[in-house]
This record gives structure tokens, sequence and C-alpha cells, in this order.
């Protein structure tokens, strides 16, 4: 309580603040159109082999989130499976030997199809610590959509607070951008991987994230040594998997191994 005679001395108490900031980095947002690339659609191969794709969506989330590359994989003819996984429950190694590890042998004991992996933000970080620990022979290429490779400041803000345990999991903390980070500990990838990055920053957020960003992850930190291809997406975070522009480069690069620029 105040008291009388007593200066109050005000103090940014970023334990009451960040929790509204992170529910209205959520909810909140206006719709940014995107830079289309011309004709993407027609140059698909509409002839492939029904390969496997494997779907990881970020954190509280779950596969539903996904449902909008499920669909439209499927219509290109592949098998997709959309993993839901309890993204705040556990730290990044037990999500991953729980939870994708037994879908991913489960593919393996099949016929022998490739099998390729998308990801949405943290849905990324699995598949790097997956590929980087079990061997995948079968393994075909890789897409990230807004992936924090490289960790995000939002996590460095947080970790400190006491509601953020509850509200992250030990996942949350292992997205920091300090160097004992988990994403800064993973190293160059060595699979074929292509990376989509959002620039529709959000008011509520953008302001803590240096550089162009989409409201949660910079556009340089989700970028990582060894990946095949980049393109950014004038998109938010959370809307990049299901914009149409985003859904068509994703196939296109499975079938490529790269995205289809404008100069194409």
């Amino acid at each position: 309580m105040l008291r009388s005679g007593k200066r109050r001395n005000f103090k940014l108490d970023w334990s009451r603040g960040l929790p509204a900031i992170f529910c209205l980095l959520i909810f909140m947002g206006c719709q940014q159109k995107t830079n289309q690339v011309p004709d993407i659609e027609s140059r698909l191969n509409p002839n492939r082999s029904r390969d496997y794709v494997v779907l990881l969506h970020g954190m509280w989330r779950s596969s539903h989130a996904m449902d909008p590359l499920e669909n439209y994989l499927e219509d290109k003819d592949y098998q997709v499976i959309n993993l839901s996984y309890p993204s705040t429950e556990f730290p990044i190694e037990t999500l991953v030997e729980r939870y994708l590890h037994p879908a991913v042998a489960l593919l393996q004991t099949g016929p022998l199809q490739k099998i390729h992996f998308v990801s949405h933000s943290m849905g990324g970080i699995l598949v790097r610590y997956y590929l980087k620990h079990y061997d995948v022979p079968a393994l075909g290429r890789v897409v990230m959509l807004s992936p924090p490779n490289q960790g995000t400041p939002l996590a460095d803000l947080a970790r400190g607070t006491d509601w953020y345990h509850d509200i992250t999991g030990p996942s949350g903390k292992q997205l920091g951008t300090e160097e004992q980070s988990l994403v800064k500990t993973l190293g160059p990838v060595d699979f074929e991987l292509g990376v989509i990055a959002g620039t529709g920053s959000n008011w509520t957020t953008s302001w803590l994230i240096p550089g162009l960003d989409d409201g949660v992850v910079s556009v340089e930190n989700t970028k990582v040594q060894g990946m095949q291809d980049f393109i950014a997406v004038a998109e938010k975070h959370y809307r990049l998997r299901r914009e149409a522009q985003v859904l068509q480069q994703v196939a296109f690069f499975l079938e490529n191994g790269r995205f289809l620029h404008r100069s194409a």
C-alpha cells in the first residue's frame, strides 16, 4: 500500500506485462498481403510418387493448426502424417523421443518411400534435433516455416518470470538466443532444407525483436548454416501455415529442392 508522504517509484514489471503480450501475440494482428510469386501451381508435377510428409506444429498448438498444409499436400498426392504433440509439457528431447521418433520409425517399417518433413515454428527445432540424433535412410526434403533456428528474444525476456514455466513449459526455455540454448547447440544442418520466414510484424511484440520479423521470430534468426534455400513472405507468424503462396512454395521445394523465386 502507498503510504502518505512517500513517492511512488514506477518500474516496468515484465512479470505482469509479458503475459498480456503473449496473449495479444496469439490473438491479434491485421492480415497482410503477400508478395505473389506467379504461376507456382502450374509448375507443380501432377504425377509424383506417394511420398510421406510428416507435419509438425508449433508451441501451444495441435495438428489442427497444420490442417491447411495437410489438405493441400494430400491433394498433391502425398501421404501426410499430421502429428500432434504436447508442446509445453516436456523438453524438446523428450517430445522427439516420445512422439516424433515412434511415428517416423513406424513409417520406415512399410514400403520404402521418401519421408519429408514440414514444420511450423518450434516444430522445426524438433526436426533438427531428430535428424541430428536419428538416421532416416529414406529422408527426403525439409521445409520449415518461421523456425526459431537461432532462438527468439521473446524467450529471453520471459524466461526469468514466475509464470513462464506454466505457459511455455520446459521446451520454451530451450528457444532463447543465448549460446547455451538448445537451438544454438544443434549446429549446421546436413539435409536439404528450405526455410520460409515471415515479415508481417505484429505491433504488440515486434518492438522487442531486432530487425525484420513476423511478430515472434526475426528473419535472421530463422536461418541456419547449411540450408538449401530461403524466402521471406510478408505474413505474420501464425498465418504462414495457411497462406496460399506458402503452401505452394512448400510443395515446390519438396519436388525441386528449391523455392520458386521472382526471377525464375
